[in-house]
């Protein structure tokens, strides 16, 4: 009996260990699959203003958002910061009766029509011809506004880079932004259509790069009416200096919904979104050193029309 004392203990000793080592894992697993299923909005959307000062009707509910990503619980790493981007694709369709908000676009050929916007998730897949708009905020950071564009082809490469945000017809200082602060790209009326090149390659979507810089990255003075080209080089030393992998988030719930009227006057300039009125659908948070650029990438994905029967593509 007492020669076996030892061992019993040490077993105890043991097995509590092993107790206390699996309360705790799964404690963390039960954790994360907690955070994976949603993030209230309260978390990206702090540095809003905490309200509305105007009449327009809050949004009563704030949203969840959600990742495919397990999300962790800790902080960013040593010497770096979590940063927030907001993008919502803004598509168009016709308006109904019940829609609150509506534009009227004039096109060539047609009559003017009423259009409303509705949200999608990144990545869905539009059509050619389709209408759409960005909206982007930046939900953690104040600075200076970029966006580039390049069509992407069914290998993976990339076409030229254009600078389509700012140009000449962007105010003075109208690529500043905070929280709170919607820019639309291009702004009410304006929209991009999509219309893949006819290519070999096959056009399969345009790809956004979304920079939030400190400091000014391109001087105003070189601007023109249409987008610019960035240098290759200039790209890439962006991408290799501030590049990182974004945490994606959608907002539950969100794909569907029209523009409210509190993002419609934001976008015009008439107020800035409060806490408690709607947020971007999309959200990249990225952990970035304190004095780096915000640089994501938003896909718009489609399928590249099929070549006429009978003819090929030069």
């Amino acid at each position: 009996m007492n020669e076996n004392r030892p061992a019993s203990m040490l077993v105890t000793i043991i097995n509590g260990a092993l107790i206390v080592f699996l309360v705790g894992a799964l404690a963390r697993v039960a954790a994360q699959d907690d955070t994976s299923k949603g993030i209230r909005a309260e978390e990206f959307i702090s540095k809003r203003p905490a309200k509305t000062t105007s009449r327009r009707t809050p949004t009563s509910k704030k949203p969840t958002y959600k990742s495919s990503e397990v999300v962790s619980l800790e902080g960013p790493p040593p010497g770096k910061e979590f940063a927030q981007v907001g993008v919502t694709i803004w598509r168009f369709r016709p308006s109904t009766s019940a829609d609150k908000t509506k534009e009227l676009v004039e096109e060539e050929d047609a009559q003017p029509t009423q259009w409303s916007l509705e949200r999608i998730a990144e990545g869905t897949l539009l059509a050619p011809g389709q209408k759409v708009r960005l909206g982007i905020e930046s939900l953690s950071r104040d600075g200076y506004l970029y966006v580039v564009n390049r069509e992407q082809y069914a290998d993976g490469s990339f076409g030229d880079a254009r600078l389509i945000f700012p140009t000449k017809r962007t105010p003075e200082g109208g690529n500043s932004v905070k929280a709170g602060k919607i820019v639309y790209i291009p702004g009410a009326p304006r929209y991009f259509r999509i219309k893949p090149s006819q290519t070999s390659k096959g056009h399969v979507a345009e790809v956004l790069t979304v920079l939030v810089s400190s400091k000014p990255l391109v001087d105003a003075a070189r601007l023109s009416m249409s987008p610019m080209v960035i240098e290759r080089a200039q790209l890439e030393t962006w991408e290799k200096q501030w590049g990182a992998t974004p945490t994606k988030f959608e907002m539950e719930g969100g794909v569907g919904q029209t523009m409210s009227e509190q993002e419609q006057a934001a976008g015009l300039g008439n107020s800035e979104l409060a806490q408690n009125e709607p947020g971007q659908q999309t959200l990249y948070r990225l952990a970035v050193n304190p004095e780096d650029a915000l640089m994501v990438t938003v896909p718009l994905r489609f399928e590249a029309p099929a070549a006429p029967a009978g003819k090929k593509e030069q």
